[in-house]
């Protein structure tokens, strides 16, 4: 079985900061905040063992913006867009679905 190594980007790791701190300070769930973004990394780093088998999005926001190898996966209501080269996985970003077009 073939294993990724997990790189995240500062875009994808500025997204969950700011996922973080709005659920923390806007919606004041600290406790929340914290096991979302808990969620969201266990989510990524789960994707060592499994990207690969993710098809190619389909999305023509994702290709347009992230190529047309972008792969996402969703955790909750966030999606986790990410390529692949060579044994690398590249998280872009983390972005709520709906901002998806």
């Amino acid at each position: 079985m073939k294993k990724y190594i997990i790189r995240i980007k500062p875009e994808a790791r500025t997204d969950i900061r700011n996922t973080q701190h709005f659920i923390a300070y806007t919606l004041l769930s600290p406790l929340t905040s914290e096991r979302y973004v808990i969620g969201i990394y266990q989510a990524i780093y789960r994707l060592s063992f499994y990207g690969g088998s993710i098809a190619p999005s389909l999305n023509d926001y994702i290709q347009a913006n992230y190529g047309p190898d972008a792969r996402t996966i969703t955790y909750k209501k966030m999606s986790i867009i990410y390529n692949i080269t060579d044994d690398i996985i590249y998280v872009r970003r983390v972005i709520a679905g709906s901002l998806i077009k």
